[in-house]
């Protein structure tokens, strides 16, 4: 749990932290649509980044995107050791449908 401390030299206030909470975590942030970007904290602190593409092929059913979807989270799980957190960014409103309609299936996954 996370307190402020005031110091009377500095006057700033600052949370202190346990260690534990940020060192010995998984971070995964993403962005998510059709190319996901992601950025991943491991527990030895080093990060990494990348994209991964979620496009059908023109053989694919409706649902395959989200099933990949799926498949790179538990891989990113298993290789990564357990994600503790996945952060992303809550989109409002977007330009066009197909847009709207992947952000929702994506984040229907997510979240399920």
């Amino acid at each position: 749990m996370a307190h402020l401390t005031l110091t009377t030299d500095s006057m700033d206030a600052r949370p202190e932290l346990p260690i534990t909470t940020l060192m010995d975590r998984t971070l995964l942030a993403i962005d998510l649509g059709t190319t996901t970007g992601w950025a991943l904290k491991s527990q030895s602190g080093l990060i990494t980044s990348g994209t991964v593409s979620f496009r059908p092929s023109r053989y694919d059913g409706g649902g395959m995107r989200y099933l990949r979807f799926q498949n790179w989270l538990a891989e990113m799980d298993r290789l990564s050791g357990p994600v503790a957190t996945i952060w992303y960014e809550e989109v409002r409103r977007h330009a066009g449908t197909d847009a709207a309609h992947v952000y929702g299936g994506l984040m229907a996954t997510l979240t399920a």
